[in-house]
């Protein structure tokens, strides 16, 4: 049997919800199963692995320091969607952790790759 892919997909800004620390907690869990797992960056996502974030003035734990922890996890399948980072101003230099970053084509590709994709 061959091992199941799941890939994560982190859509929301952080701090205006709690969906970027239940992506985290999901890809981590999966990978603890011996899923194979790939997360993506989209849209307002992308945020999510922006440096210099002001947590605490929002009253908020940073979840950012958790996503450097992928690694630790073997997750090493991170993107980042281009032309998300683009419109907002963002560039590999401003992320937090290493990604690959992904354009239209490649995000389709990595979608139709998977077993699951899950939503965030």
């Amino acid at each position: 049997m061959s091992q199941r892919r799941f890939l994560y997909v982190v859509t929301q800004a952080p701090y205006s919800n709690v969906s970027g620390q239940e992506a985290l907690d999901a890809a981590l869990i999966g990978a603890s199963f011996d899923i194979e797992v790939a997360i993506l960056f989209i849209h307002d996502g992308v945020h999510q692995i922006r440096r210099n974030q002001a947590a605490a003035s929002v009253g908020m734990k940073p979840v950012t320091k958790a996503f450097a922890a992928l690694a630790d996890f073997d997750i090493s399948r991170v993107y980042a969607h281009s032309t998300s980072l683009t419109a907002r101003g963002l560039s590999k230099q401003n992320l937090m952790i290493e990604v690959q970053l992904a354009d239209d084509q490649y995000v389709r590709a990595l979608i139709e790759q998977h077993d699951k994709v899950i939503t965030f």
